[in-house]
């Protein structure tokens, strides 16, 4: 019995543990790409997600957005804007692995006893705090045979999978890396959820840390489409702007 009750603390000190661990990260607005039914032959439509209702998201500002890139064996393929929050590629997709970029334009958030404004820290009456915040997005695309994706992109922030998501199935571990400025970032969280999960703030399908190698192992449970994400927070350079400088990186794919 005095077991079981020490079992029964431990599990309740480990699940506040997690939600004191993930508390954080469930603060701000997420960003993620997500391929508008791609098909061969055919220019691809890629949409980007914001929010926290993953896989379908709130409005944000057009021109908040960076460009969309797609990178393919034959090199980058520029888009355009689509409809609202959509990016549609110049030219038609032939049979590859596919690499899309984006991501959101740094924001200030500086707290006041008024609220939150949009400025640097000395140029806010009153401030009481400033948050830096910049957003990095990637999806992997197969248009056929799945292709190497592990070779980084050059976001400050980022999630490298060491495998193809496209060539793994339900039940297997997607390795990932997770560099900052080019280099592995040990002990960062990253979590995980599939499309239809759950609708609510904060709850993810999968949770770990990354080693001292920046790698993590993403146990893919469910069939359908993927987010993982990664947070990191750094103090900001010039301490009279702003306090901290907050990176999120998500990578989306399909799982089969």
């Amino acid at each position: 019995m005095k077991n079981m009750k020490q079992l029964k603390s431990l599990t309740v000190v480990a699940a506040m543990s997690l939600t004191l661990a993930l508390a954080g990260l469930a603060q701000a607005h997420d960003l993620w790409l997500s391929a508008n039914q791609p098909a061969e032959g055919k220019a691809l439509s890629v949409l980007v997600g914001y929010g926290h209702g993953f896989p379908a998201g709130e409005e944000i500002e057009f021109d908040m957005l960076e460009p969309v890139e797609i990178i393919g064996a034959q090199g980058k393929i520029a888009t355009k804007p689509g409809q609202k929050q959509e990016f549609v590629s110049d030219a038609p997709l032939a049979a590859g692995t596919y690499v899309v970029t984006g991501g959101r334009k740094a924001q200030w958030y500086t707290k006041t006893p008024a609220g939150s404004v949009n400025v640097p820290k000395n140029e806010a009456p009153e401030a009481i705090s400033c948050l830096r915040s910049v957003k990095y997005a990637k999806a992997i695309v197969n248009l056929g045979a799945a292709g190497d994706v592990s070779q980084p992109v050059g976001q400050t922030l980022e999630i490298v999978p060491l495998a193809n998501p496209g060539a793994l199935k339900v039940g297997d571990d997607l390795p990932v890396r997770v560099l900052f400025e080019g280099k592995p970032l040990a002990k960062v969280e990253v979590l995980g959820l599939y499309a239809g999960f759950s609708q609510h703030e904060g709850s993810y399908a999968f949770y770990a840390r990354t080693d001292k190698d920046g790698k993590a192992y993403v146990k893919l449970s469910a069939a359908g489409q993927w987010l993982v994400l990664a947070k990191h927070k750094v103090p900001f350079a010039d301490k009279a702007q702003c306090d901290e400088y907050a990176h999120t990186a998500t990578l989306t794919f399909d799982v089969k």
